[in-house]
């Protein structure tokens, strides 16, 4: 249960919010398409991430008592912070906890693509998207060019990692309507 710190209405994002978000994810997704076709690969990797982001607070969102149980929950003076105060390093850390996208690798591992699982691999789509930054780019990838593979492998990762997301939320619908239909059977008996 959602600790008593923070009321539930002041943990998920209004409703208005939320579908700006989904839109979001749509529009940023459709902008780094034509960054591929334009060959803007660094802005097509920043969009995706944006995308990812958006797509990772809007399924906090439909889950907030789950998500807001995570031990790495971001706090202010102690409260769980509202859904928008979160950044993408938030939001992966706790479904990475959570389980929902699996991690094998903690961010001081040196990479392994045998051990690496969808959470590892959405992480590096976070480092790729924060190379906007001037600073993380001199700093990680001086003298480097983000490339076509780079983009492609950004989507694929999205992409996958979607997917899981999106079992997690038909596997919680089904949930829903056995439990429905079982109770609803003991209610005519």
């Amino acid at each position: 249960m959602i600790e008593k710190s923070i009321a539930m209405k002041d943990f998920v994002l209004p409703t208005e919010l939320e579908k700006e978000i989904l839109n979001l994810a749509t529009i940023y997704k459709r902008e780094a398409e034509k960054c591929l076709d334009a060959k803007a690969y660094l802005s097509g990797c920043v969009l995706t991430g944006a995308a990812m982001e958006a797509i990772l607070l809007s399924f906090a969102n439909c889950f907030p008592e789950i998500i807001a149980s995570a031990k790495c929950t971001p706090k202010k003076k102690g409260k769980i912070k509202s859904l928008n105060k979160w950044t993408f390093e938030n939001l992966l850390a706790v479904v990475k906890e959570l389980n929902f996208l699996p991690s094998a690798l903690s961010l001081e591992d040196e990479w392994s693509s045998v051990r690496a699982e969808i959470g590892d691999y959405v992480e590096v789509v976070r480092q790729i998207r924060n190379l906007i930054h001037p600073i993380r780019y001199a700093n990680d990838f001086s003298r480097k060019r983000i490339t076509k593979k780079y983009l492609e492998t950004c989507f694929k990762i999205v992409e996958t990692a979607i997917d899981y997301l999106y079992s997690y939320i038909t596997d919680s619908l089904k949930t829903m309507l056995i439990e429905k239909e079982r109770r609803s059977t003991q209610h005519r008996l």
